[in-house]
């Protein structure tokens, strides 16, 4: 579940299995039902619902470390964030913290940009507008987060891989995070991820020979990179 900004109105969604059946039951709150297949297709992305499970799973099954991975998760598939904007955000806050500590500052952005009991994910404009003592991060993180709401004030569905390559502070960790969460990118593998050199370290591979292994995975590394982090558990 989640709030959401429609037309710079309220909204809220909420997406739960269905018992019993291999499907998602969305229900929406729209003030402007014109938005309805915008907001549906969007959904549809964050769930990755319009991948081919069966291909994937035959090309990535031809792995011996990966097979009993797709087996514990048959139909994983490559979630992802409401948008490229959001992703970017999310990717930088992210950086050499835990997933649990990133969305704490998340929440702490939303309240600090928030001026009413609608929480939403906050506007570029919002926290580029923020002071100094509102980022609980190092300095230079700071900096590259204001940076990068600063360029994208203005206009959040502008927010391009090119562009953010080119930013002082996104590495190559950072972008190929992008690139998965943000832009649904099928065949990208986070170099240098701490917690996918650990899975695979957990299925008896050596953490160094781990990006050299990933090639083999094209054109799917997005899912194998998903599978290898599923497989830590929650």
């Amino acid at each position: 579940r989640r709030n959401f900004l429609c037309a710079n109105e309220p909204a809220w969604l909420q997406v739960r299995p269905l018992p019993k059946r291999d499907a998602l039951e969305l229900t929406l709150a729209l003030p402007d039902q014109r938005q309805l297949q915008a907001i549906v297709a969007r959904v549809r992305r964050m769930f990755d619902l319009d991948a081919n499970p069966d291909v994937i799973e035959s090309a990535l099954g031809q792995s011996p470390e990966l097979k009993p991975l797709l087996q514990n998760s048959p139909g994983a598939r490559s979630p992802g964030h409401w948008s490229l904007y959001e992703s970017a955000v999310r990717a930088v806050v992210g950086q050499q913290v835990s997933t649990a500590a990133a969305r704490g500052i998340c929440a702490r952005f939303a309240k600090a940009c928030s001026s009413s009991d609608h929480l939403s994910f906050p506007s570029a404009a919002a926290i580029a507008a923020l002071p100094d003592a509102a980022f609980p991060m190092p300095g230079r993180r700071r900096d590259t987060l204001r940076a990068l709401c600063g360029v994208f004030a203005d206009s959040e569905h502008t927010v391009d891989l090119d562009t953010l390559g080119d930013l002082k502070g996104i590495g190559p960790w950072t972008l190929a995070m992008v690139a998965i969460r943000g832009a649904g990118e099928p065949d990208v593998f986070p170099k240098g991820d701490l917690g996918l050199e650990r899975a695979w370290a957990a299925q008896g591979g050596d953490p160094k020979q781990l990006v050299q292994q990933a090639e083999s995975w094209s054109p799917w590394r997005s899912y194998a990179a998903n599978l290898l982090w599923r497989s830590l558990g929650p």
